[in-house]
């Protein structure tokens, strides 16, 4: 793709990509403020220390949007929609989940989960919620969640579903934290995945093909 179409794709999303990023610079400021003052475990607690029934029964439904299975689902229904909305969230999340479990998996694979750090207790219990122990680091939930959330607000392009998904995508980041499956640092690094990696599937995917109104990945599976 040549200099000045990335370059007039960058300039277009604008609106949508800058308001994402700050609002995950916001998430990000706090979360590594909190982790300086108080430290991994500290936290933690600081960050699970207001709980309420309510917020258990939303946060423990809402982590679920972040699931690996949620893109693979999306990227059915949008191939009935149009093949470009489909490929890009396809190819961004297939990329994003290797970079993401070859952190864990790999790179980071000593880094536990919460449960690990407090085995004497000290973390809510939320019922229903079975607490992970292993491949902390990076939070595929996260990534998943502001992947997806991104590429909503690139494909309805209106001002207040950009920030609908941007409280959205912060929640489902926030989830993992609020259930003890990971520790904030691991959402962020994971939110900032999922950013990137829904960005550059619409520079090099979305894009090229909105601007060429008779590109095949304008059409769709069904109905023709």
């Amino acid at each position: 793709m040549a200099f000045v179409q990335i370059k007039k794709a960058i300039v277009e999303s604008r609106s949508i990509a800058l308001p994402f990023a700050v609002g995950l610079l916001f998430y990000t400021i706090i979360g590594s403020a909190i982790y300086v003052a108080f430290g991994k475990e500290g936290a933690h607690k600081f960050l699970n220390s207001y709980h309420t029934p309510y917020l258990d029964l939303t946060f423990k439904y809402l982590t679920h949007v972040g699931h690996g299975l949620v893109p693979v689902i999306a990227f059915g229904l949008l191939l009935l929609v149009r093949y470009s909305w489909a490929l890009a969230l396809g190819i961004s999340s297939l990329v994003m989940g290797i970079v993401v479990q070859t952190l864990k998996r790999s790179v980071f694979a000593g880094d536990h989960r919460p449960a690990m750090f407090f085995k004497d207790g000290g973390l809510p219990s939320i019922e229903g919620v079975d607490l992970m122990l292993h491949n902390s680091f990076p939070s595929g939930h996260a990534a998943t969640g502001l992947l997806v959330c991104l590429m909503m607000a690139f494909f309805v392009k209106q001002k207040w579903a950009t920030y609908f998904f941007i409280v959205l995508a912060l929640m489902i980041a926030f989830s993992r934290v609020y259930i003890s499956q990971h520790f904030i640092q691991d959402t962020i690094v994971g939110g900032w995945i999922g950013f990137f990696m829904a960005y550059l599937g619409y520079i090099f995917i979305m894009h090229p093909a909105e601007i060429n109104p008779s590109s095949k990945l304008n059409k769709r599976l069904w109905p023709s």
